[in-house]
């Protein structure tokens, strides 16, 4: 390729998460010199509010940034037809060398749209396949069928985690090698006091606080934790348990934590930057059903916390059970509970896990590594 190479990053949803998080990361990471980035996302149409996050950074570092009206996350087989014509359009007017996809449906609409106008080479992220999610059988099998269809038209599958890369060979989406692990990394980020944290999220100064960051959707597995709590609490009655995040199940936790007697025990809601105020946690906890590779267990990792986190996705590919952290199964509300007891009530063996799990995110998943693999794939 000529000149700098043109890329478009394409995802169905433009709100805070880790797919978002990691296409931000690879589009200002990447050399001005070498590359011209662009950004495409469904969303609302107001850039500015929390649905908007990616294509908001995105007008924030003068990067070319795209709604596409017609993209959501559910099936709508109107509104799937129109993004795809909506895709294509784009693709024409930008003409980009490489379409990079993030998420199931922009992955399958982007990947049939970039093969029709004959974009030279198209790259999937997977960051964790939708069909392992919490869902009825016939949609698993609607998504997985969906992978294969489109498959023929993706050149390279980057799996965010070895989990994910097995997963698609085992399920013969594509020949195995189209697949290539590359896990996520992390660059430094600001981190407040202990006491600033806390003040910043209302929370007393002298109770224990366990915390998660998590969008409030079914994969993440959070009326699990809210059932563990109720559990913790009866050993630990003055406990906090603090979740921030947004979502559309937020009622049903709501629900949850009133019928369990919980409002003083749990609290939950957003926070811009939630990252800034791991240090506000004694405690950090990832209860999901289905990951990829989560941004904010490394986050979690770097701010020096011990961890608790499910056996779902690449979780054990950063948390190694008894080294850094504990593991458990997913969905399991007593074995979460039992692993939260085990290190509130042993403060050498969670100081330990905290130390270890910050010298493994330095060593193992820095930010400069995930984008110089990343950009092997878009030269070959």
């Amino acid at each position: 390729m000529a000149g700098k190479i043109k890329i478009l990053y394409l995802i169905t949803q433009a709100e805070a998460g880790g797919a978002q998080r990691y296409i931000f990361d690879l589009a200002t990471n990447l050399k001005n010199e070498n590359y011209e980035v662009m950004v495409a996302s469904g969303t609302t149409s107001d850039y500015h509010d929390k649905k908007s996050w990616l294509l908001t950074k995105a007008d924030e570092k003068n990067i070319k940034s795209y709604c596409l009206k017609n993209l959501v996350r559910e099936i709508n087989p109107l509104k799937d037809w129109l993004a795809y014509l909506e895709i294509k359009k784009l693709l024409k007017e930008t003409q980009p060398d490489i379409l990079h996809l993030n998420s199931s449906k922009a992955g399958v609409l982007g990947a049939l749209a970039g093969r029709r106008t004959k974009i030279s080479k198209i790259i999937y992220t997977v960051h964790g396949f939708v069909f392992n999610e919490p869902m009825p059988s016939w949609k698993k099998k609607f998504y997985l069928w969906a992978e294969k269809f489109s498959a023929s038209a993706k050149d390279k599958f980057i799996c965010v985690s070895e989990f994910d890369r097995q997963t698609g060979i085992k399920n013969k989406i594509a020949p195995a090698q189209n697949f290539i692990t590359i896990h996520h990394g992390l660059n430094q980020f600001k981190l407040l006091e202990k006491n600033q944290a806390r003040e910043s999220l209302k929370l007393p100064k002298d109770k224990i606080v366990v915390g998660t960051i998590a969008n409030f959707y079914p994969a993440k597995g959070l009326i699990y934790l809210i059932q563990a709590a109720k559990i913790v609490t009866e050993k630990f009655p003055e406990i906090i348990f603090r979740i921030i995040g947004f979502g559309q199940l937020e009622k049903k936790l709501r629900a949850e934590i009133a019928s369990l007697n919980l409002e003083k025990n749990i609290l939950l809601g957003g926070k811009a930057g939630a990252a800034s105020y791991l240090k506000a946690f004694d405690l950090f906890v990832l209860s999901s059903v289905k990951e990829g590779f989560p941004f904010a267990i490394l986050e979690a990792m770097s701010a020096g916390l011990p961890i608790v986190a499910t056996q779902v996705g690449g979780v054990p590919e950063m948390i190694k059970d008894g080294l850094n952290g504990l593991v458990v199964p997913p969905a399991e509300p007593p074995k979460l509970a039992e692993a939260i007891i085990r290190l509130l009530a042993n403060k050498n063996l969670a100081q330990q896990l905290g130390q270890q799990a910050a010298i493994d995110v330095k060593n193992n998943f820095s930010l400069e590594k995930m984008v110089r693999e990343t950009e092997k794939i878009y030269c070959q």
